[in-house]
């Protein structure tokens, strides 16, 4: 109980309350310092996509239609290899690309003849391109060839056709560090 000159306020030491104080403010410092040093590493690396994919088909629910029974995989799979375009080589697009520092494109450095098509192939669950070029501050960037956004799980066609024979570089617009070379020849 306390007496009537007593406060109900808990009362501390001026010395406990500078204490307290300084052991915030140092994990406020630490924090913060940390943060500063590995703000570089953190902006650049982007977390992982997500590897869940829908398991409803979405263009019965745009229309309001009641989804058929899912298919099994395997259907699924010859299904979606059907609908795919023919072209002469594959360019792959790796699953994880998106991810800084993983593989993406498959193979690195592409060859073809001049008039061969490249299946594009978009394993990832990320939308991405292939577009010639060093990256998105290069004047000539998808002058030449460029494959628009493919979506993930979906493919594009490039032709070479009308791109003269050399070597040129290419990257994806919305991922810039993916990159890789094309090789065309007569």
């Amino acid at each position: 109980m306390t007496t009537d000159d007593e406060s109900h306020i808990v009362r501390t030491s001026p010395k406990r309350l500078g204490q307290g104080i300084a052991i915030v403010v140092g994990i406020m410092i630490i924090g913060a310092v940390y943060a500063i040093m590995n703000f570089d590493h953190n902006y650049s690396i982007p977390p992982p996509s997500s590897k869940i994919k829908p398991e409803v088909d979405l263009k019965a629910l745009a229309t309001f239609e009641r989804p058929a029974a899912a298919p099994s995989a395997a259907s699924t799979e010859s299904a979606a290899e059907q609908q795919k375009p023919t072209a002469d080589v594959t360019l792959t697009i790796l699953e994880g690309a998106a991810t800084q520092g993983n593989p993406d494109y498959e193979p690195k450095e592409l060859t073809v003849k001049q008039g061969e098509s490249i299946l594009v192939d978009n394993k990832d669950a990320m939308p991405h391109t292939v577009t010639n070029g060093e990256g998105p501050s290069d004047t000539n960037s998808g002058k030449l060839f460029d494959t628009s956004i493919i979506n993930g799980g979906e493919s594009a066609v490039l032709e070479t056709a009308d791109v003269e024979p050399g070597t040129y570089n290419y990257y994806c617009t919305v991922h810039p560090y993916m990159t890789g070379t094309l090789t065309i020849e007569k």
